[in-house]
């Protein structure tokens, strides 16, 4: 048994040895650049890992993993979701190209925008579907209503 210095040292010992800290930057834009002038052991001391473009197999693999935690979705409407996913990363990448060559600008279709993409469609299909379920609501709701008064009219008749 050591004391309790002992101890300390015999951890920090551990943790140097053990640890490993992942840094994830995108290397577009300004902040990028800025992060590398002010921190230049960023590059020197640190094993950078370029992760570029995702083939469309992978793009389909993600889609459907996040896509498979939509409630009351079927299977024929999950997989169409996830080819209109996969079809629309490929064409903004194929308008990026077309952008840069007409306007001389760049934008970046990287992977992080088409999980960005995934999320929206999510949250967009969960309000779609609260409103839809909410003018359903009232359309029932109008809808006995008129049955009543129908009721009430039809018996105002014969009385």
């Amino acid at each position: 048994d050591g004391t309790l210095m002992q101890l300390f040292a015999f951890f920090v010992e551990r943790c140097r040895s053990a640890l490993g800290v992942v840094l994830c930057f995108s290397p577009i834009g300004d902040a990028w650049r800025t992060r590398i002038r002010q921190f230049p052991s960023l590059v020197s001391c640190c094993t950078i890992d370029w992760y570029t473009t995702w083939p469309a197999d992978a793009l389909g693999a993600v889609a459907s993993k996040f896509l498979a935690t939509i409630p009351d979705l079927e299977d024929s409407v999950r997989l169409a979701c996830v080819e209109m996913c996969r079809t629309f990363h490929a064409d903004s990448k194929e308008l990026a190209v077309r952008f840069r060559e007409e306007l001389k600008r760049v934008y970046y279709s990287t992977p992080t925008s088409f999980l960005e993409l995934i999320q929206t469609f999510k949250s967009l299909l969960a309000d779609k579907r609260q409103t839809i379920s909410s003018l359903k609501s009232k359309y029932e709701v109008g809808l006995q209503k008129l049955t009543t008064t129908e009721t009430s009219v039809e018996s105002m008749k014969q009385d």
